[in-house]
């Protein structure tokens, strides 16, 4: 658990997905095939009850080394939320709102596996670009404001 706190740390991000790779037999290649899903919110302490743990307490380095001596299958989603690549970023947008999350794994229609991965940041910049392109054709913003709607 440690390397993915690290991991997740070094990146910037509050969670990646979890993979499996695999040869396919049929021409070689390998493919990722999604696991789970693991956010900075599971590595959260939390009671045998599912309850947080409240820090500040003295036993926060017990709290720690309990953290730190799972792996990261033990604290994943097994089952995370997923969009397909068949799917708009529209729908990507509304499974976030509903399961209130911030990122998505996205997988391969077809095969299954893993090809990406996309944020609520993605998401606000569809936004901001599908806006721009219905704006009138003459320009009554300021430069500022036409640069912050800038894709």
């Amino acid at each position: 658990v440690d390397e993915a706190i690290a991991t997740l740390l070094t990146a910037g991000v509050s969670g990646a997905p979890v993979i499996e790779h695999l040869k396919n037999a049929e021409n070689g290649k390998t493919e990722n095939r999604l696991v789970g899903f693991v956010s900075s919110f599971d590595f959260l302490p939390r009671e045998e009850t599912g309850t947080l743990v409240s820090l500040g307490d003295l036993e926060d380095s017990e709290t720690a080394r309990r953290i730190l001596g799972q792996t990261v299958k033990d604290i994943m989603t097994r089952v995370p939320v997923t969009v397909t690549t068949n799917d708009m970023m529209k729908t990507a947008a509304e499974v976030m709102a509903k399961h209130r999350l911030h990122a998505l794994p996205v997988v391969d229609a077809k095969r299954g596996n893993l090809v990406g991965i996309v944020t609520a940041k993605d998401v606000m910049r569809d936004v901001m670009r599908t806006a721009k392109h219905c704006l009138p054709a003459e320009n009554n913003f300021s430069q500022d404001m036409a640069d912050i709607v800038a894709p």
